[in-house]
């Protein structure tokens, strides 16, 4: 009996302890009626752990409201199965552009600096589900309208208020370290929904992130200026880049910071514009790897891209993309300088074991300033299918599958062509032009269109 009593009174300690080390949020006054803004409520208990040293922060069933929301150090910020987080359709509830440095908008794209939730220089934080996060995007964003193809199919939709615009990303994490996302679903998001900013140390599993695939800039997973970063068993179906790999130092305190060091696997994205994008900024993003992917739609498959605005662009380099399954696609992959004044290095990317259906065609282009080099395409097996989007004019429908362009030193290997689309506009399976070092194998297919 005495052991008996002893484990009973060691099972309560036990229990005792982790309890203290639990924040629920209604303890703290949050109330899940639909009405009530609950920020103070939960930050009350966010705070409240961090103060203890850490702990789980926890959301129960119910949805409840909130404006913006800061993470401390060594806080688990837990959404229990049924809980619903709702972001506030009031802009006042939200954090001003200068709540931090570096904090930025972008007025061309139509979102503002405010967020919901924020993790600025924090340590060992998580957030985890199976709860739900809502960016309560269809209360911001305006009707969508008609959008040249083949990006956005079905429209695209902006802010409706063009002056105060529309929340910025979801969930931000900036300059932080051991940081924690797993098994939580997000939908509706007003801008990225997972923007993880300077980091180092990052784990991101089992999300599902749904957005409306005509809501602009709603990109799933964006990671900028990040090391050490891995990314697996994701399913992500969203308006703009399912997944992004950026290098925009600007906004950063440490401008030493390159993002490089990344592991994509075992993930399901469809996207409206480009499902997996590599660039923006003008750092650098090196190290990669992407493997056990199925892409369910998308504009561009594969989209790399020195300069995607002003600038010498970020270079680009060591990046690897390996069994891949794509369907409902218009682009396969696109490996271009971008702007014209772009001057950093596109190099060592290799795509290896890629199986798609396509409507649209390939590219690798340079320009005067800079020649993407040292590609290697190897086990691409690309089926033309019938083009879904109904163009204004026949000019307009590609006419080109693989048009190669200013590159120099691109290798292709058991690529395998088929079509099963006589459509009049194709004329070229592969056009190449100023390159050098183009290299193709004795096993690779390339048959002319049908209607040649």
């Amino acid at each position: 009996m005495a052991k008996r009593n002893d484990l009973i009174w060691v099972l309560q300690m036990w229990h005792g302890e982790i309890m203290k080390n639990m924040f629920l949020i209604t303890d703290y006054g949050a109330c899940a009626d639909g009405k009530t803004i609950n920020t103070r409520a939960i930050q009350a208990a966010i705070d409240a752990c961090g103060a203890k040293g850490g702990g789980t922060v926890v959301i129960p069933t119910g949805c409840f409201i909130t404006g913006t929301l800061w993470l401390r150090d060594h806080v688990e910020f837990h959404l229990q199965s049924g809980a619903v987080l709702m972001a506030s359709p009031d802009l006042t509830d939200y954090n001003q552009l200068d709540a931090y440095p570096q904090n930025f908008l972008c007025r061309e794209e139509e979102w503002n600096g405010a967020h919901l939730i924020l993790g600025v220089e924090v340590n060992d934080v998580s957030i985890t589900g199976p709860g739900t996060i809502d960016g309560n995007g269809q209360m911001f964003f305006a009707d969508p309208v008609p959008y040249p193809p083949f990006c956005w199919r079905d429209g695209l939709a902006l802010a409706k208020d063009k002056e105060q615009l529309r929340p910025g990303q979801t969930i931000v994490f900036c300059e932080s370290k051991n940081i924690r996302i797993r098994d939580v679903a997000i939908r509706n998001s007003t801008c990225w929904s997972c923007f993880l900013h300077g980091c180092e140390d990052v784990f991101i599993s089992g999300l599902k992130i749904n957005n409306a695939p005509y809501a602009a800039n709603t990109d799933g997973i964006d990671i900028d200026c990040c090391r050490n970063v891995t990314i697996r068993d994701c399913i992500i179906d969203t308006g703009d880049d399912a997944i992004t790999l950026r290098g925009d130092l600007v906004p950063l305190k440490d401008k030493s910071r390159i993002c490089e060091n990344i592991v994509v696997n075992n993930c399901v994205v469809g996207s409206s514009s480009s499902v997996f994008r590599i660039g923006v900024g003008n750092g650098v993003i090196r190290n990669a790897v992407f493997s056990n992917i199925i892409i369910t739609r998308g504009g561009v498959g594969i989209h790399f891209q020195s300069a995607y605005s002003a600038g010498p662009g970020v270079a680009i380099s060591n990046i690897t993309f390996r069994d891949i399954y794509a369907s409902n696609l218009a682009h396969p992959f696109m490996i271009m300088a971008g702007q014209p004044e772009a001057t950093a290095q596109i190099e060592n990317i290799v795509i290896d074991g890629l199986s798609a259906e396509v409507f649209a065609g390939a590219a690798f282009t340079g320009n005067t300033n800079t020649r993407p080099r040292h590609i290697g395409l190897r086990n691409i097996n690309l089926t033309v299918v019938p083009n879904p989007v109904k163009m204004k004019s026949r000019d307009l429908y590609p006419d080109t599958l693989l048009y190669i362009a200013s590159v120099d030193d691109v290798s292709l290997a058991d690529v395998q062509i088929h079509w099963k689309t006589s459509a009049p506009n194709w004329k070229h399976t592969l056009h190449s032009y100023n390159i050098t070092g183009l290299n193709i194998a004795k096993n690779c297919h390339l048959p002319d269109p049908e209607n040649t």
